[in-house]
């Protein structure tokens, strides 16, 4: 018997809509469906369903090893966890959803009760650790919530062969073996999930992803990004003097700051990338002590704005536009010099570019003042 594959649409809500719902009635029933992530394709089971698993299990040529749980929420997280890691805790944070699968561990029972008790532990769990996913896709992150249940899901594809990428691929592999496709084309990376153990205060990765170990030491750090309009100015100054002034204040080489738990980086709402910074801003970031004569222009993007602890915007349109691309990091999005908008210079002499350097110069060091030196004065005091 042929798989049942439903092709969605991305611009009709109500399809995928009608989707989602579809997929979440039939795993409820005990069969295996196939959906896109951000990454590759998986097959979704009911963990609770013996039958169900031992059909995963045979397909998937895995006796024992547990599958990785996918869940719609990134709070979901505490149903497995009790005590999430502070490692840990930065990715959810920063990067879920996305294609980042951790690993943790349980402490030898899963914090939900009703978890715990329905005799879910032995079967999610391998040598003390689960590995969870929240995959950045909103038709299966529908699915997953509308299902009364663990789900527990593998790539869509028979061992030893590649990940499925599109509805093609997986029938290839899978026409007849599966009960239901959820086929939404393409998917956004096209490569697997980065797979990640984390503990309080170590992180190791267990698989290579489409995460790179460039976007692991942003989420891990605390990361300023600074923005504005085309990255070739102001942005870039703004990058260069909060470098500077990080690496004064903790000793360090720029190279260094990332091991004091710090990354810097500069965005443009509307930059091409791979421009160089314009000859007066690294002019002027040159006289007040920083080097930004290498830097590469790139264009902000809503995954830029999730991984930052914070956005400094130099104007309210760069701040309307960053909220505008991460709705959900709203709270850590701010304008850098909170008594205005820092103005553009591109065009003018090196003098007014020296007067915008002083600015961004004066509003971070008063940003480190404020957020990173009283507090410290305080937890002395107390």
């Amino acid at each position: 018997m042929s798989t049942r594959v439903i092709k969605v649409d991305h611009t009709d809500p109500q399809a995928a809509t009608d989707a989602a719902r579809q997929g979440a009635e039939a795993i409820q029933k005990g069969q295996l469906v196939a959906f896109a992530t951000e990454t590759v394709y998986g097959i979704a089971a009911l963990a609770s369903n013996p039958a169900t698993m031992e059909r995963l299990r045979d397909l998937k040529d895995r006796p024992e090893r547990p599958f990785s749980v996918h869940i719609p929420w990134p709070e979901d997280v505490r149903r497995y966890i009790a005590d999430v890691p502070v490692t840990a805790g930065k990715v959810i944070h920063k990067a879920w959803p996305g294609p980042i699968t951790l690993v943790l561990e349980t402490g030898g029972q899963l914090a939900d009760p009703e978890l715990q008790e329905a005799g879910l532990h032995d079967l999610l769990v391998s040598e003390g650790r689960i590995g969870l996913r929240c995959p950045d896709a909103p038709i299966t992150r529908m699915m997953l919530a509308a299902v009364d249940g663990v789900v527990v899901a593998p790539s869509a594809n028979l061992t030893g062969n590649p990940s499925p990428r599109n509805g093609e691929e997986v029938l290839a592999d899978l026409d007849g073996k599966i009960d239901m496709l959820i086929d939404s084309g393409q998917t956004k990376y096209g490569g697997d999930s980065t797979i990640l153990a984390c503990s309080d205060d170590t992180w190791d990765v267990l698989r290579a992803g489409v995460c790179e170990t460039a976007d692991l030491g942003r989420i891990m750090s605390t990361m300023y990004l600074f923005v504005c309009t085309g990255n070739t100015c102001r942005s870039p100054l703004a990058e260069g003097l909060a470098i500077k002034a990080l690496c004064d204040k903790f000793g360090c080489e720029p190279k260094e700051l990332i091991g004091k738990g710090f990354c810097v980086e500069s965005a443009g709402a509307f930059a091409y990338p791979g421009g160089r910074a314009s000859p007066q801003s690294i002019e002027a970031a040159r006289k007040l002590g920083s080097d930004i004569s290498h830097h590469a222009s790139q264009k902000l993007t809503s995954e830029l704005i999730n991984c930052a602890d914070l956005v400094f915007c130099c104007t309210r349109q760069h701040l309307s536009e960053a909220c505008y691309l991460a709705p959900l990091a709203r709270s850590r999005i701010r304008l850098l010099d909170q008594d205005g908008d820092i103005p553009d210079p591109i065009g003018a002499d090196l003098s007014v570019y020296m007067s915008v350097a002083e600015q961004i110069d004066r509003a971070f060091k008063a940003y480190l003042k404020q957020d990173l030196e009283e507090p410290a004065k305080d937890a002395e005091k107390e």
